[in-house]
């Protein structure tokens, strides 16, 4: 009987089965490449969040026109951010902000911190709160509010200082609280108001005092001036520098506090005034800053600075002035002297100078191109090409008598901040560093607020930065400030 043969199984030849499995492994590879191309061309989420159209300071009540919404990729939003104007409008800012800074819920009062935590948070950078002796007489008639700012005038005796004198000790000084009060409204009258007669009065409240008797008196003081029935105290942001000469002055002397107008920074250069010269005529100032503008306020190294600054003759005699003439491009670190426009004594130019930028007092310095009628505003523009990058710094103009009676400075101040064009700085919180420019890369690292990165390339609304500790990686342009931008 013959003997069955094995069935052998179905046979592939081995260049077909090697193309079979590069076919199966090449579609594989295309549709991971298509997912992952996908997932990098998927818009990226974004999310609404108000933005400061220009600088604030601390205890500004907020209006809706002070921001714009902005639309940013949603992980640079930060945390408990606003994102509606109507949300923003009536609040008070606890915290300064910076131009194109997100508005956050953390940065708004919060009525539950205790008053000695928000005084601190009021200090300014390189300030100290010192508290001095304050009453209604001897303070505007006790129209001084937290926030507002003042000039300090001091009074010595002739025992004192060899002669009776007064002076402006201190000008432009941030009241930071009055009495135990860090806002205006909490502030309580310090003495009833008079009764009008025919007026009628509203019903006392129970505790208060009889409406009938007679309201407080002030007193005279040892040295003939009366003071308020109730001393407070005022609370100023000052050098502590400044500290040691008020804490002196108000010892052997007495202050007085001149309330300056909203908004208006400038010094002037004022001699201290004597019994030789009370009766001298008062000269009036002779020039007056109607406007400035210095921008931008981010640049990197190479940009320029323009500057324009409107000045008036408010005298009634001709304003002679000298070079350089409006549209004199300085370079950073040059100086008015250094350029060969030395002072000319009696001339007339206006300046621009930094806050401790620069060692020169006003080294940018022009002129008004011809000399100035009485009664007649002129505006003067200039340049400053930046050479080198430094962090924010005030900036601000004056107009200056050569060679150096400065009439008015510290007008128009404005932060600009220097950077090299490689490099950024975190504007939020805190932000994710990712392995690529995509939401769907991973997280490498996290870096906080005010962190410099230095940027290595970029693809769309992604930077490629490397990290204080040499790690590289991929943060949102929504997230950080760079120069120019």
């Amino acid at each position: 009987m013959p003997q069955a043969t094995p069935k052998r199984g179905l046979r592939i030849p081995r260049p077909l089965l090697a193309l079979a499995v590069g076919g199966a492994a090449a579609i594989g590879v295309y549709m991971y490449v298509g997912s992952v191309q996908q997932a990098a061309s998927a818009p990226i989420p974004r999310a609404k969040v108000l933005v400061a159209k220009t600088d604030l300071a601390a205890k500004t009540t907020l209006r809706s026109d002070f921001f714009e919404v902005r639309e940013l990729p949603r992980e640079a939003v930060g945390p408990k951010a606003l994102s509606g104007a109507n949300e923003a409008s009536g609040k008070v800012l606890a915290v300064p902000m910076a131009a194109g800074e997100q508005l956050l819920a953390s940065k708004l009062k919060d009525e539950s911190t205790p008053e000695a935590d928000r005084l601190s948070e009021m200090i300014p950078p390189g300030k100290r709160a010192l508290s001095l002796n304050f009453t209604e007489v001897l303070g505007s008639g006790g129209l001084i509010v937290p926030g507002d700012h003042v000039d300090v005038l001091a009074t010595f005796k002739k025992d004192t200082m060899g002669k009776d004198e007064t002076m402006i000790l201190l000008q432009d000084v941030l009241v930071l609280a009055v009495a135990q009060s860090t806002t205006a409204e909490e502030l309580a009258p310090a003495v009833p108001k008079a009764k009008v007669a025919g007026s009628s009065a509203p019903a006392a409240k129970p505790g208060a005092a009889d409406p009938k008797a007679p309201a407080p008196v002030a007193t005279p003081t040892s040295s003939g001036v009366p003071s308020a029935p109730k001393a407070r105290t005022v609370t100023v942001a000052v050098t502590p520098e400044s500290a040691e000469r008020l804490v002196l002055a108000e010892a052997m002397g007495q202050l007085r506090y001149m309330l300056r107008r909203a908004g208006e920074s400038g010094a002037l250069d004022v001699a201290p005034a004597d019994l030789g010269t009370i009766k001298s005529p008062i000269q009036p100032a002779s020039a007056e800053i109607v406007a400035v503008e210095i921008s931008p306020t981010n640049v990197k190294v190479g940009d320029t600075v323009n500057v324009k600054i409107t000045v008036k003759n408010t005298s009634n005699q001709p304003m002679k002035t000298q070079g350089p003439n409006p549209g004199h491009a300085y370079v950073q670190g040059q100086t008015y002297f250094s350029q060969q426009f030395a002072s000319e004594s009696g001339k007339w130019r206006v300046g621009i100078g930094s806050a401790g930028l620069d060692a020169t007092e006003l080294p940018y310095r022009w002129g008004f191109g011809a000399d100035l009628a009485p009664g007649a505003t002129t505006t003067v523009s200039g340049q400053i090409k930046i050479t080198h990058d430094f962090k924010a710094t005030n900036f601000y103009a004056a107009v200056v008598e050569e060679p150096s009676k400065v009439t008015q400075s510290n007008v128009g101040t404005t932060m600009i901040t220097a950077m090299p064009e490689n490099v950024a700085v975190v504007a939020v919180d805190a932000v994710n560093v990712r392995s690529g420019p995509s939401l769907a890369s991973t997280v490498v690292g996290d870096v906080k607020y005010g962190t410099e990165l230095q940027i290595i390339g970029q693809q769309a609304d992604w930077f490629r930065v490397r990290l204080p500790d040499n790690r590289e990686g991929w943060v949102a342009a929504g997230w950080i400030v760079s120069a120019g931008r």
